[in-house]
């Protein structure tokens, strides 16, 4: 008889505070054996590998040195290369207010955290909810996967769930509880997790009308399920680590050469008279050989024959260990000269561009997935603040800082082909490598500030700007060159002049063929 299977629950289907708790603890746990086991690897902590029944001191100490943890390295190849470094509304030029948010939350530095955490586990959280000191001031918090669970209608296309649960460990018991918050689309509850039912400690309203959890999320599919970076390559790992160790195990025991000797004369043992040594059963006793490298052994007898056994090769290992990090690289989408440096050297930029176009693929996916929900929790930012237009705009976008291997003086001589096109000098910048928008901001600010200036208005000198900094920085109608005595116009002079003005010591030259009388020669 088949058995009957438990029924489906969904987060919809479940409006009670205290089932919502209990649905939400389920779900963590249930994800938790996963996720701990992706946070040991992540941390080094690797299952052993092989070890014999009988195995001695000494081999036991091989295995722990066997273990070569390189997922790091792996996961910080796309977390280096994402940073968010500012945020644009289609209605405010520049850096909106809600970006000040931002920068009080110290999120140059955390959001690195959000994504190191998404790209090992498939998927982090950040809050947004109002201050505890000023309620117009939001507070931007982020968590890990493990200890968070987000109940969504329809995980692939709603932007904000039902409700989310956060606990701050995951064992707990009623000797030893464990704090919790708990997020809906009115309230925030601070829990006591341990007993029977849930204590609440203290609520209040976030009055935004949507639960502030949004999740980050680098790779999903339409069945709503996410995947990381770290579980698909412990297989890999398990068998880097193997394979370290029968590396080890070469180096130590048959990584020397070994000499032997044949029909050597054992020393007799004397004593102070120079009497032999006996032993219990009355037989004379011998001094051992002692035999390192340090040793030169020499024989008086005519018999005795010396050897050697050559060291056994490693160069098997070492191959097999290349092959196998060049696996885990193809795996991950990682170029393979992030981690075996050795093998490229003296590449062009347009080479290492070739060598991580597949890479550079993958980092466009993670942004376009992180940049959403980083949109939306500056939306939120600026909900809190009370600028609801903020949060109402849809068509906002974060900018990412570059962090490709264009060199400084391929992208400077691109940038100028694109202002001779007439591209805005602000746009242009920021395709250049090592400028960050506030120095992109700072150019817009001296440029808008240039063509104000009595210089900046002469024809010839007037450096593009884009949006609205443009129609600022036009001159007023009115504000033209006076025209000259006798009714024609002055003839421009300064930096932006025609070729052929007069300037400081110079006479201007003779107008070519033959001038009729009365005819201005300039």
């Amino acid at each position: 008889m088949a058995q009957k299977k438990e029924d489906v629950v969904f987060p919809s289907q479940i409006t009670d505070f205290n089932e919502r708790i209990e649905h939400a603890l389920k779900q963590i746990e249930k994800d938790y054996k996963k996720l701990s086991l992706i946070d040991r690897y992540t941390r080094g902590l690797h299952t052993s590998p092989y070890v014999p029944r009988k195995a001695n001191p000494e081999f036991k100490e091989l295995v722990k040195r066997a273990i070569h943890n390189i997922i790091p390295l792996l996961v910080d190849a796309p977390t280096n290369a994402l940073s968010v470094e500012g945020y644009r509304r289609p209605d405010v030029t520049g850096n909106p207010a809600e970006w000040q948010f931002w920068q009080k939350n110290r999120m140059d530095q955390r959001q690195a955290l959000v994504h190191r955490t998404a790209i090992e586990t498939g998927q982090a959280y950040v809050s947004v909810a109002p201050g505890l000191i000023d309620p117009k001031v939001p507070e931007i918090r982020a968590y890990h996967s493990m200890k968070v669970f987000a109940g969504y209608d329809d995980p692939v296309f709603d932007p904000f769930p039902m409700y989310a649960l956060y606990i701050e460990s995951n064992t707990f018991s009623e000797k030893e509880p464990t704090r919790a918050r708990f997020w809906d689309d009115q309230m925030v509850y601070d829990l006591v997790l341990g007993g029977k039912e849930p204590q609440i400690v203290n609520k209040r309203a976030h009055g935004l009308g949507v639960c502030p959890v949004i999740r980050f999320t680098p790779k999903m599919d339409l069945n709503g399920r996410v995947t990381g970076m770290v579980e698909g390559i412990i297989r890999y790992q398990d068998k880097l680590n193997q394979m370290y160790l029968s590396l080890l195990i070469a180096q130590h025991y048959t990584g020397f050469a070994i000499r032997t000797a044949t029909g050597l004369a054992p020393v007799e043992r004397v004593d102070e008279n120079g009497m032999p040594i006996l032993d219990a059963d009355g037989q004379p006793t011998f001094v051992p050989p002692v035999l390192d490298p340090s040793t030169m052994l020499v024989s008086p007898s005519p018999d005795t024959q010396f050897g050697q056994l050559p060291a056994a090769p490693t160069g098997d290992f070492l191959e097999a260990i290349e092959l196998t990090v060049r696996h885990m690289c193809a795996v991950t989408e990682t170029p393979p000269h992030y981690l075996l440096s050795g093998k490229l050297a003296n590449l062009s930029a347009d080479a290492l561009a070739a060598a991580e176009s597949a890479f550079q693929r993958k980092i466009d996916e993670i942004r376009n997935s992180f940049g959403e929900s980083w949109e939306l929790v500056l939306r939120l930012c600026a909900l809190v603040s009370g600028d609801q237009t903020g949060y109402e705009v849809e068509d906002t976008q974060v900018q990412w800082a570059d962090k490709g291997n264009r060199s400084l003086a391929q992208a400077v001589d691109a940038g100028l082909k694109l202002t001779q096109m007439n591209v805005p000098v602000d746009i242009v910048l920021t395709k250049i490598p090592g400028f960050s928008q506030q120095d992109v901001d700072l150019v817009r600010e001296r440029l808008g500030e240039a063509l104000l200036s009595p210089q900046g208005q002469a024809e010839g000198s007037k450096p593009k700007l884009s949006g609205a900094d443009q129609e600022q920085a036009k001159p007023e109608k009115n504000e033209a060159p006076a025209p000259a005595p006798g009714g024609k116009p002055k003839a421009p002079t300064g930096p932006g002049s025609r070729k052929g003005a007069a300037g400081p010591g110079r006479t201007p030259r003779a107008p070519k063929g033959k001038v009729k009388a009365n005819e201005p020669t300039a």
